[in-house]
């Protein structure tokens, strides 16, 4: 994963996937059986700042944008009322479905990219 975010909620699921396809995402109608070891490990590091996520249900779901971009979403929630939202991407594009999220009142906690690196030649100083 290239992007990750953690944004806070408070909404229900309904309002949840609405908010979702304003900001271009939509459900890529997929269970994921089987959850990627780098969500997984997001999981475990929130468990440790977040205790009260213990006592969360959390729901993975597969969306992808109108370009047909991936991403992945973990939603943990408490009787029915979704509070966090870990988001995903295998590239860097959470920017622009960051600000339409924040617009519809959700709370960006953590946003994280990963840059590339391209190599440096010589020509690249003259």
């Amino acid at each position: 994963m290239k992007s990750i975010a953690i944004l806070k909620v408070g909404r229900d699921y309904g309002v949840v996937f609405l908010d979702l396809r304003i900001a271009g995402l939509k459900s890529r109608g997929e269970r994921l059986e089987k959850p990627l070891d780098q969500l997984e490990a997001i999981h475990k590091d929130l468990l440790e700042i977040m205790p009260t996520l213990r006592e969360m249900y959390y729901l993975d779901v597969a969306l992808e944008d109108t370009a047909s971009r991936k991403y992945i979403a973990r939603l943990y929630t408490h009787g029915g009322v979704v509070y966090y939202v870990v988001l995903a991407s295998p590239k860097n594009s959470l920017r622009s479905v960051l600000r339409h999220l924040k617009q519809q009142g959700w709370e960006p906690l953590v946003r994280i990219e990963k840059k590339s690196l391209r190599k440096v030649s010589e020509t690249d100083f003259q």
